[in-house]
């Protein structure tokens, strides 16, 4: 392997951890999709990829090119505090490539997430979504020293700290969403708990009831009532399976076809009167009313199948906040990223306080660049042109002592020496004028 390529080996190793956490994230605020997606010809749409190594690899290459940048920027900011801290910044920085090279390295890969979750919700493993902190934290040191740099002034400070002072009440409304979610979760097993109550209830009564419908059963004349009674024991047995409140509540559909106030009474005037021991009184936590205690029926009066459509419609509102605040969990990762890089900022008008506005001399690397090299470019234009001035200066020399050669020829060499006087016709005359 290569010496540039073991020097790069430990950043790459960096890069990759760090785009697990990033990829993990934007996943749940669905935008991975667009990076891992495949692309078939002829297919309008992104086809769906349940191997995430694709978008991984180029979130990868994507953060190894900012990494030089990055250092870049680090050193810079060190070197703002002055000179030890610039190199100690830079043996940081590239110490890690220099022991790589002397096979020396340390391998990222046993710290990558054993799993990539497809959904909201997820924010990845400590380290790998961790390391996008510590990088946004670093990044937000160095660009506060190098904006400081500028001012050289307490303003700039304290201005700042103002800045700071007002993420309290991102905290503040960190503390009431976290307890919004927990309420609604709590919620949420309530209602599928009446829910299960209820449903365990209508399944029973309902399959005493489709018995009842049978041949030779009390019911076997009731057309109407067994046809609904065969309708509901359908359905109600995929609500009562799914008892996950995410697919509950999409059920309720057997509540269209449940029997009417009319056919409740009949059917506990027939069954309960006789057959007593089939009918029981509902639990306290479904009770309505005082009669709810004290009669014992085989189905719910009507109102209770009122009570259960509002239940599935509460349900349904709820399961949808639990559902939007997975995904927004997401998004807090990536305002928690930008809280870091304000932290690391806080951390670098720390670090001034330290030096003391006054020691902050470090000149501006731009400016610095730019200054030799137009430094550089002039002196390259004076060289060229004090060039041309001497070769200038030689050709005329040349000239007239071509133009004293002919005089001394003679008559006819003076007759010569005149017309090129006069006319002057040689290339190099022009160039005394």
């Amino acid at each position: 392997m290569s010496i540039f390529l073991l020097f790069v080996k430990p950043y790459a190793f960096l890069a990759h951890l760090a785009a697990y956490g990033l990829a993990q994230n934007l996943e749940g605020v669905g935008l991975f999709g667009f990076i891992n997606g495949i692309y078939e010809p002829g297919v309008p749409y992104l086809l769906l990829n349940y191997n995430p190594a694709q978008g991984v690899r180029v979130i990868t290459g994507g953060i190894l090119y900012c990494l030089p940048i990055f250092s870049l920027m680090l050193v810079r900011g060190a070197f703002v505090l002055g000179r030890f801290s610039g190199l100690l910044a830079a043996f940081v920085v590239f110490a890690p490539g220099v022991l790589s090279v002397f096979g020396v390295t340390i391998s990222f890969e046993s710290y990558t997430p054993e799993e990539f979750v497809f959904g909201a919700g997820y924010l990845g493993g400590l380290w790998n979504s961790g390391v996008i902190f510590v990088l946004a934290f670093v990044l937000g040191w160095a660009v506060v020293l190098m904006v400081a740099n500028l001012f050289k002034s307490q303003k700039f400070k304290h201005g700042y700290d103002h800045a700071w002072c007002l993420l309290t009440l991102v905290g503040c409304m960190y503390l009431v969403v976290a307890s919004q979610v927990k309420w609604d979760e709590r919620q949420v097993s309530e209602i599928n708990g009446s829910l299960e109550h209820y449903l365990n209830v209508f399944s029973r009564g309902y399959s005493l009831l489709k018995e009842e419908c049978l041949p030779g059963g009390r019911l076997a004349g009731e057309a109407d009532i067994c046809e609904k009674v065969m309708s509901v024991s359908k359905m109600l047995v995929r609500d009562v399976e799914g008892s996950n409140p995410a697919v509950r509540r999409y059920g309720g559909a057997w509540l269209k076809s449940a029997l009417m106030q009319h056919d409740i009474d009949k059917v506990n005037l027939v069954l309960c009167k006789e057959h007593s021991s089939q009918c029981t009184v509902l639990p306290d936590g479904l009770a309505l009313d005082l009669n709810d205690f004290d009669e014992a029926k085989i189905i719910p009066s009507e109102a209770h199948l009122q009570r259960v459509k509002k239940l599935y419609s509460k349900l349904g509102i709820y399961v949808d906040k639990i559902k939007a605040a997975e995904e927004h969990e997401n998004l807090k990762y990536f305002l928690f990223c930008f809280i870091s890089f304000l932290a690391g900022g806080k951390a670098a008008t720390s670090s001034i306080s330290i030096v003391g506005e006054g020691n902050l001399k470090s000149s501006s690397w731009l400016y610095s660049i730019l200054r030799f090299v137009s430094l550089r470019f002039f002196r390259c234009v004076a060289l060229i042109y004090g060039g041309i001035f001497v070769l200038k200066n030689l050709f005329l020399i040349f000239y007239f002592h071509a133009l004293r050669f002919l005089a001394c020829l003679g008559q006819k060499g003076k007759k010569v020496f005149l017309l090129l006087k006069k006319k002057r016709w040689l290339v190099f005359s022009k160039i005394s004028e």
